[in-house]
């Protein structure tokens, strides 16, 4: 009988692809462990569709990030956007288009769009077409293919969307910066920005233009250096929005539901939540929450030991951490609508850098 560990190891040294089990809440959970071919330095899946297609990025030992996509199947096509440096994956809808971020030289960013057939397209928004050192990044896809995204100008961070048949609109900027983080099916956007005081507030804009700023209610800062933050990472098709919250200075670290009629119900992870950070967050070293139509809430949360780990949070508040066995640092980015779950981890035994697939 082959022992765990050693299963383990075939998954990364052999097909690269392996299914292992674990307990989790509801049962048991399958996970599937695998590498993109030429990842010397790690595999980090971001998103996952309807179909069980994963995308995100890989680092090989000495090139920028370069992009995967792995078919249900199994099947690995790496890809990159022509003369790009780095090319990073964000999200991917149910017929397979992924949008995401591509570099040409430092703080020169653009968007991009592949479709499920592999033609690659630019999908920057006009205001920021033509201009030399331009940032922009795609976040998220829904499945009629809008997507969401910002740009930078004139030290002002804006947000965008662009319709399936390449019409862009132009969204408010809250003070200067404006970060969204989702898209749903309906078109409405979720995201975070800053406010007059500087503190990081969450908002929501809908198709028709109608936008709402929102906070978790928290002490007012004491001084500058006491951040009060309301993040949202993911909203749903019904319209409900997970994030997570924290005041610097109070030492408050909790997660975050918000209801379609605005009523916010706030919880604790089994240890520190980790999300989002518009203070620390890296482009490789993502952390998000997401969450599924049923309401099931994913993402990660770092122990008294320092340990990062998986966790679900079913729709009635329910709990439960995870790890991939022979894992350590799991980190969830994403959640499909059937509970599937996708992110990367630490292989124990190597250090390197491993994505999975969660499937409960």
């Amino acid at each position: 009988m082959i022992s765990r560990c050693v299963t383990a190891a075939l998954c990364l040294l052999g097909p690269l692809t392996c299914v292992l089990h674990a307990a989790s809440i509801n049962g048991e959970a399958t996970f599937i462990s695998f590498l993109v071919p030429g990842a010397i330095r790690g595999t980090y899946p971001l998103s996952i569709n309807a179909a069980m297609t994963v995308t995100g990025y890989f680092i090989p030992s000495s090139a920028g990030p370069s992009a995967f996509v792995r078919a249900q199947d199994g099947t690995i096509t790496v890809f990159g956007v022509p003369k790009a440096s780095s090319t990073i994956p964000i999200s991917i809808n149910a017929a397979g288009t992924i949008t995401g971020i591509y570099e040409l030289t430092p703080y020169d960013s653009h968007c991009f769009l592949r479709y499920a057939d592999g033609h690659i397209i630019n999908c920057d928004p006009p205001a920021a077409q033509g201009e030399s050192y331009v940032r922009v990044s795609a976040v998220s896809i829904n499945d009629f293919g809008e997507i969401a995204g910002n740009y930078v100008a004139n030290n002002q961070t804006y947000f965008f969307t662009r319709t399936s048949d390449g019409v862009y609109k132009t969204q408010v900027s809250f003070a200067t910066l404006t970060e969204p983080s989702a898209i749903n099916a309906s078109g409405s956007v979720a995201g975070f920005a800053t406010d007059d005081n500087g503190s990081y507030i969450g908002f929501v804009v809908h198709p028709d233009g109608y936008s709402v700023t929102f906070s978790v209610p928290l002490p007012p800062p004491t001084d500058p250096g006491c951040v009060a933050a309301t993040i949202p990472d993911g909203i749903n098709a019904a319209g409900a929005i997970a994030g997570w919250y924290y005041n610097r200075c109070a030492q408050v670290n909790r997660g975050f539901v918000r209801s379609p009629e605005g009523v916010l119900t706030l919880w604790d992870s089994p240890g520190v939540i980790f999300g989002e950070s518009p203070l620390a967050f890296g482009i490789f070293a993502p952390h998000w929450i997401s969450i599924d139509a049923a309401g099931d809430i994913t993402g990660s949360y770092i122990d008294m030991s320092g340990l990062e780990h998986g966790f679900v949070r079913n729709v009635y508040g329910t709990i439960t951490g995870f790890d991939p066995p022979e894992g350590t640092y799991t980190n969830p980015t994403s959640i499909n609508d059937s509970g599937m779950i996708t992110g990367f981890y630490e292989y124990k035994s190597g250090g390197l850098t491993v994505g999975f697939i969660r499937v409960p």
